[in-house]
């Protein structure tokens, strides 16, 4: 497609001399670059109009499948996905196809991620643009050119980081990453100085592409299969049905409208616009976050068949240009650069213009310096060639630095895809690919990963409209994209949104916080003398309001991070006397009316038609069997459910049965669901010692025949009215305490006291989440069940109505087929030697080898501080249903990164124990 030149301001100079924010010598030859730059105009490659765009007037009395609102690279591949599969595709663009981050896009295709999400999606975009040839030729139709990519590290953190990915990576299938010395990276990159560099990653598959010219290829595939392109056609409005869950009418600038079964919204930065057209509100935590990058002339040895390279340290990239440089920095101080245009945007939902196409903002040295210089130390020959041309544009971040892509929470047709961070181009194809699939086929199912980590539900629905939250988060995450993550790391800007009741109490006892959901969690208790990080050594992000982690507290080896300590003395009291979390994070639903069992057993996996009092888990599924979360249900009265899901999960699950319901033909009246969140409190007593401390309380009998285990109780504790619920996340005996919130309090400190007489700990999320738990074999959601795995898969059929006669519940007709025909891997728990000192984290970093051969990876990871040595859970893949006999037979190694005594970062094999039993109490008597 031709490049099109466009109407494009001047370049001006920096707001300060340029001596002032470099170094003199590369100061002056930056100086003479930006003179040389000054007057031209920047050449924006943006595909033709397609011809055969179809007039409003024309479609105005048409309904069709699929409304696709914006026109960038994910809207293009969204409606060439739904074309190809046979559904009626109108795509709208209120500008010009690409004009609004994409069309400036650099244009990278690096596979190697950090998780399994972002890898499987860049793959399959890459791999889709290498498809796209001319036929006779074979020649690129989208610029595509197999550069390769290079990662340079510059300290042994972020080589672990780079090892873990590629280990990641190697789970999936891809094997083109390979870790190099920096004598090899010299023979990869000749201009590279080395100065520094311990090793990195070479990745020969990956390449780079024409931003434009794949989203008009896109939209070029999408017409020819029928797709209809809108473009200069303005969205005013979205019309929705009685109930306010689907969208059936899309209303244009033109006055016409068009009918509709499903919407995609995929508008970048104005996708908060459209959320409020249609819904009254903003359902989608992105911002703006401005990126800014500078082509250098050409100089004599570059082409494409140099890499690009990617320095985390110093949070550039450097890529081949038309036989010059480009460089593009992610600086560590975005806030500080944001042009008044932008920050009124993010403030303001509404305010993100119509014609804002093809934008661009003030270049600013200042907000490149340090790292453009020190782009110019490792290569050279950048102080000798001038600067061609500078380019300072738009580009959308989510609140979380992951991708926002699925069906918008409280609706039944409405679907995301926003908020791409930097990485649209990359993830575009896999986007449109997993949005196709959640419409046509219930869930994303062609990808190898799960996609919990973009599900728009993860985001508490009241921080959405709070716009400065979103706006710091979203900065965070971009000055973060090129870093060293270590495990168990937070975000620490905007915090102490949402308190528990005894958050003041957590405080005094010196709780450490986490955030989930909003919710401040307290993670773990040290001692004063445990912590490492002082509050005059707080990082920039660093929000002073609570105690968080700090970077220098974590690690990779699990035995040297600051929480280790007090996670230890945690998890021993919850298996030798008591502890006491606090849980009131947790999400809790009321269910009732007069058709709530039917719709309870429609939604839920396990049987719902039990006595009053009765504790059930259950999953519950999509259409393919997938899972979308597991949680627990009580049968509090004959037409009443109280559900406790996790934190980040309320919303979800909600949705779910409103929507169970609504296909099932029941009023919203005869199935009520109320969010007792805010108003309920939850104090988790478990361990040994725990009736001990309970019974002097209360008056209630709880010995396992008046109380049995899985069953709960209205009791009274310390004066307080309270639903009592005997079971236990940590694999203990113990109560959950579920008290209003008003009391909460009270309830605490009676606890707490009577607590001292028998060993009673606080305790954080890190000792549950990351050992107790593992030890008995709990799965957690994102980590070890997704939509990517069936209750087959995981271990969970006990929790589905599978027998004859039973109720229906959604997907049990995939998950009988599947257990017909059998499937290929199954949850296992994972025991290291406890001589070897090796961390596990899970998250597929570390690889599951039988007899030699890679089966599968750990999901989850962590320390066992009952048995001394580190655990997890995994899958393994095997014959048929993966029987046991299978796994006894065969000798199972992790591979894992470990230090040498140089502090070199290496892979080593451990034997290890597996096994489909949990570690610790596989009997569960212990709970009893």
């Amino acid at each position: 497609l031709a490049h099109q030149p466009q109407r494009q301001p001047r370049l001006a100079l920096p707001e300060a001399p340029m001596a002032c924010l470099l170094g003199s010598g590369t100061a002056n030859a930056l100086a003479r670059a930006w003179t040389a730059a000054r007057g031209h105009r920047f050449q924006k490659k943006s595909p033709h109009s397609m011809s055969t765009t179809v007039s409003a007037r024309e479609m105005s009395t048409r309904a069709t499948d699929v409304v696709v609102i914006g026109g960038g690279i994910v809207g293009c591949a969204t409606a060439r996905h739904l074309a190809v599969r046979g559904a009626s595709v109108v795509l709208l663009e209120q500008n010009q196809l690409s004009a609004g981050t994409t069309w400036h896009a650099a244009g990278l295709l690096g596979t190697l991620k950090g998780s399994s999400l972002l890898m499987s999606l860049a793959s399959y975009g890459r791999d889709t643009y290498k498809r796209m040839v001319d036929e006779t030729t074979g020649a690129s139709l989208v610029g595509w050119s197999n550069t390769g990519s290079l990662g340079i590290v510059r300290c042994a953190d972020s080589m672990e980081q780079l090892v873990r990915s590629v280990q990641m990576a190697r789970g999936l299938g891809v094997t083109q990453h390979r870790i190099v010395t920096p004598a090899e990276i010299k023979d990869i990159h000749s201009f590279l100085n080395l100065e520094g560099i311990v090793g990195g990653v070479y990745s020969p598959d990956d390449g780079i592409v024409n931003p434009a010219d794949v989203a008009g290829m896109m939209a070029k595939e999408a017409r020819e299969h029928g797709a209809v392109i809108m473009e200069h056609v303005e969205c005013i409005g979205i019309g929705l049905d009685e109930h306010g869950r689907r969208i059936t009418k899309v209303h244009l600038d033109t006055g016409d409208t068009i009918s509709c079964a499903h919407a995609v919204l995929c508008g970048g930065a104005w996708t908060k616009k459209l959320s409020m057209l249609a819904f009254g509100e903003n359902r989608v935590p992105v911002a703006m976050m401005p990126h800014q990058y500078m082509i250098f002339e050409k100089t004599d040895g570059v082409g494409n068949h140099l890499p690009v390279v990617r320095d985390i340290h110093h949070k550039y990239y450097l890529k081949p240009e038309v036989n010059g440089f480009m460089v593009g920095v992610f600086e560590g101080e975005p806030l500080q650069h944001l042009p008044e245009v932008v920050r009124d945007r993010n403030a303001n939902v509404v305010a993100m213009p119509r014609d804002a196409e093809h934008e661009v903002y003030q270049e600013s040295m200042e907000k490149m310096g340090p790292w453009l210089e020190a782009a110019m130390e490792h290569f050279p020959v950048l102080k000798q060639v001038g600067v061609k041309q500078w380019l300072h544009g738009p580009d959308t971040h989510s609140a979380d630095h992951h991708p926002i892509i699925g069906r918008m929470p409280g609706t039944d047709n409405c679907y995301l895809a926003t908020g791409f961070n930097s990485q649209g181009i990359q993830c575009g194809p896999g986007a449109g690919l997993a949005i196709t699939e959640s419409i046509l086929d219930g869930a994303p199912h062609s990808l190898p990963c799960d996609f919990s980590g973009a599900d728009p539900s993860r985001f508490f629905p009241g921080l959405c409209q709070d716009a400065t939250w979103i706006e710091m988060r979203a900065a965070e995450g971009y000055a973060k994209t090129y870093s060293v993550h270590l495990p168990l790391e937070v975000f620490e800007s905007a915090r102490g949104r949402r308190l528990s009741p005894m958050h003041r109490q957590m405080v005094d006892l010196g709780a450490v916080f986490g955030e989930t959901y909003g919710w401040e969690r307290p993670l773990y208790f040290p001692r004063p003398e445990e912590r490492r990080a002082l509050a005059g050594e707080l990082s920039q992000w660093a929000d002073p309001c609570v105690d968080s982690p700090m970077h220098e507290s974590l690690s990779w080896n699990r035995s040297s991070a600051e929480h280790f300590a007090a996670e230890r003395r945690e998890c021993l009291a919850a298996r030798q006397s008591a502890v006491l979390f606090d849980l009131s994070s947790f999400g809790k639903l009321r269910v009732a009316g007069p058709r709530c069992l039917d719709v309870m057993q429609m939604c839920m996996s396990a049987e719902m038609d039990k006595p009053h009092g009765a504790i059930t888990y259950s999953i519950f599924c999509d259409e393919r069997g997938g899972i979308l979360g597991d949680l627990t249900v009580t049968r509090t009265g004959h037409n009443e459910f109280y559900v406790v899901t996790l934190a980040i999960q309320p919303a979800k699950v909600a949705n779910q049965i409103l929507r169970v319901a609504s296909q099932m033909g029941i009023s919203p009246h005869a199935c009520q669901v109320e969010d007792m969140t805010e108003g309920t409190a939850v104090l988790a007593l478990n361990g040994p010692n725990s009736p001990a401390v309970l019974a002097p309380l209360t008056n209630t009998s709880l010995d396992s025949t008046s109380f049995p285990p899985g069953t709960a109780q209205q009791i009274k504790v310390a004066g307080v009215h309270l639903l009592a619920l005997r079971v236990s996340f940590a694999g203990e005996l113990g109560w959950e305490l579920h008290c209003p919130a008003g009391e909460a309090v009270m309830l605490h400190e009676a606890l707490t006291s009577e607590g001292r007489h028998h060993a009673m700990q606080p305790a954080g999320y890190f000792a549950l989440l990351n050992s107790l738990r593992v030890e008995k074999g709990f799965v957690h959601y994102g980590a070890d069940i997704s939509t990517a795995e069936t209750p087959l898969e995981a271990g969970l059929a006990f929790a589905c109505k599978l027998k004859g006669g039973s109720a229906d519940f959604v997907g049990k007709t995939a998950i009988l087929a599947q257990r017909e025909w059998g499937w290929q891997k199954r949850l296992v728990s994972v025991r290291l030697p406890g001589s070897w000192d090796v961390s596990v984290f899970g998250h597929e970093q570390e690889l599951l080898y039988r007899d030699g051969k890679l089966v599968g990876a750990l999901t989850s990871g962590g320390f066992s501080h009952t048995l001394g040595c580190p655990i997890g859970l995994g899958y393994v893949h095997g014959p048929s249903k993966v029987p046991l006999d299978w796994i006894s037979a065969g000798s199972f190694e992790v591979e894992a990164p470990v230090r040498s005594e140089s502090g070199a970062v290496e892979l080593k094999r451990v034997p290890v124990a597996v096994s489909t039993k949990c570690l610790v109490d596989p009997t569960g008597e212990r709970m009893r």
